[in-house]
Order: structure tokens, then sequence, then C-alpha cells
């Protein structure tokens, strides 16, 4: 009985930690420098995708999010590209669990310098070093 009652104790810090990292993410989010730095990352994707001139694109993308407050933001961010890729891209979002996973194959001129450019901008941005460098759940 106290192993059955010790497994749930534990499974119910993990999820409140899990909820907390997500909350943290959510106020990292909503400063100002972070709304900058979300313009920048959609704005230099949207350049590179037009430089790339993608001709072809199919695949499948299962993502999950245990916040539906969170996952209703993503849906909603995804809501503006769906219309462009319904019928190339399969795009699965599931509740309960945090993971994202899929194939997506693309055809295109895609080149790498042209993705060294993207990356180089990107990173120029401090807010968006920070955010890479800090790592997800297990890179603190």
């Amino acid at each position: 009985m106290n192993g059955i009652i010790g497994k749930g104790k534990k499974i119910f810090r993990e999820k409140l930690r899990s909820f907390k990292e997500v909350l943290e993410t959510a106020k990292e989010l909503s400063k100002e420098e972070s709304r900058e730095m979300i313009a920048l990352v959609l704005h230099e994707t949207l350049r590179f995708l037009k430089t790339c001139r993608i001709r072809k694109a199919k695949g499948e993308f299962y993502f999950a999010i245990e916040d539906p407050y969170t996952m209703g933001q993503v849906l909603e961010g995804l809501a503006l590209f769906y219309p462009l890729v319904q019928d190339k891209i399969r795009l699965v979002p599931e509740f309960g669990d945090s993971y994202y996973y899929g194939k997506i194959r693309i055809e295109g001129r895609i080149r790498l310098i042209h993705l060294l450019i993207l990356l180089v901008r990107l990173l120029k941005n401090k807010q968006f070093r920070k955010l890479i460098l800090k790592g997800g759940k297990h890179g603190k």
C-alpha cells in the first residue's frame, strides 16, 4: 500500500514540476523582449521560406502540451499557416503529455548558406540565445 502511495506522490511531484516549468515559460514569453524575439523568429523564418521556394512538402507532425492555455496559443499560431499546408502536412495535436515528433519532407531550392544566414541572424538576438542555451527540462 505504501508503495502505491509513494509512486502516486512521485508522479504528482513530477507533474507539478512540469506545470511550474510551463508557467515559467509562459511568463518568459509574455515579456516584451520575448515578444520581439518571437516576431524576429517569425520574420526570419518567413524570409528563409521565401528564399527556399518550396515546391513539394509532405509529412506528419505530432505534438502535445500539458497546459491547455499554451496548447491553445500554439494552435492559434499554427492556424495562420494551416491553409498553406493542409493537404501536404498533417498536424496532430494531443493533450496530456509534453512531446513532439514527426517526419516532414520538403523539396525546393534549399541551400546551406541560407540556413546558416538564418542561424546567424537568430543568434544575434540575446533573448533567442538565452532561450536556446537555457535548454529544455533537463538542460538547466
